[in-house]
């Protein structure tokens, strides 16, 4: 439940960076254990064999990095790496994954992610 969380947590913060930081928020650097390869391939392949997980969701954090979630529902497990040119590091993984729908009649974003200031292009 805690990896759910977390992951629900850094969505939500990855969209909030768009947008700005709320009100009182503060940049931390907050250190935590990592297992790392040095590619892609050798992490997933360890996970789908091990674990039989499949990629449920990926997302770009900048143009040379991106999140990968992984995720078993047989087992309600789930992971999420992140990936860059140099590594692939398992960031947090955790069991009794649980999933979730956009409830319905909720508002659209109030911030353009392709433009996020609203300026015109020239």
């Amino acid at each position: 439940m805690k990896s759910i969380v977390y992951l629900l947590i850094g969505l939500a913060l990855s969209a909030a960076a768009f947008a700005g930081p709320p009100e009182g928020a503060k940049k931390l650097m907050i250190p935590y254990p990592s297992v790392c390869t040095p590619g892609m391939t050798e992490m997933l392949g360890a996970l789908t064999t091990d674990y039989a997980v499949h990629i449920s969701m990926t997302f770009e954090e900048s143009p040379i990095t991106g999140i990968v979630v992984v995720q078993n529902p047989n087992t309600r497990t789930a992971a999420v790496l992140h990936i860059s040119e140099a590594m692939t590091c398992l960031v947090f993984s955790g069991s009794n994954l649980l999933l979730f729908d956009r409830p319905g009649g909720m508002a659209p974003p109030e911030v353009d992610i392709e433009n996020p200031t609203g300026d015109e292009e020239t």
